[in-house]
């Protein structure tokens, strides 16, 4: 992997992302249920933008050598932490949640393309990757995770 590669994976996922969002009309994107057997497109909406936002920050911290605090304390487990994320987003409009969305993957991106190849690509750069390199974490922060739900949102 290297910085091009990484950018065309990530612009890639998203454009597989946007095509199969595209073919959804507004209405369609609200229905409960739909997705998971409870979740709506726009609650995977939100569900994408915090994890884009989450690795956005967590990406920044790093390069500033800031904690990152951790989403799973006081014994939260995943399913806890996206629970909550699903929770502060069910009841906003659609508009908005794909602005905030949207926008998360724009930071994220503009983070990745900005960063100097050692920052993604050293796996020793940043002691809270645990000996991974970053690139990994906006993998299956971004393009990875699409792909993850994309299958249940093309059906």
């Amino acid at each position: 992997m290297d910085k091009n590669k990484l950018l065309n994976e990530i612009e890639s996922g998203r454009k597989a992302l946007d095509e199969a969002l595209a073919r959804l009309a507004p209405e369609q994107m609200q229905v409960d249920n739909a997705l998971y057997g409870a979740w709506s497109v726009k609650d995977l909406l939100v569900h994408l933008g915090f994890w884009e936002q989450r690795a956005a920050v967590v990406f920044s911290a790093l390069q500033l050598g800031e904690a990152v605090p951790s989403l799973l304390e006081g014994g939260l487990t995943l399913d806890d932490v996206n629970a909550r994320a699903y929770a502060a987003g069910h009841a906003l409009p659609l508009e908005q949640v794909q602005a905030e969305e949207r926008a998360a993957y724009n930071f994220l991106l503009r983070l990745a393309k900005a960063a100097p190849e050692s920052d993604l690509f050293d796996a020793d750069r940043f002691t809270w990757t645990q000996g991974k390199p970053f690139w990994e974490w906006i993998e299956g922060n971004s393009y990875g995770h699409y792909a993850e739900h994309l299958v249940a949102l093309k059906e």
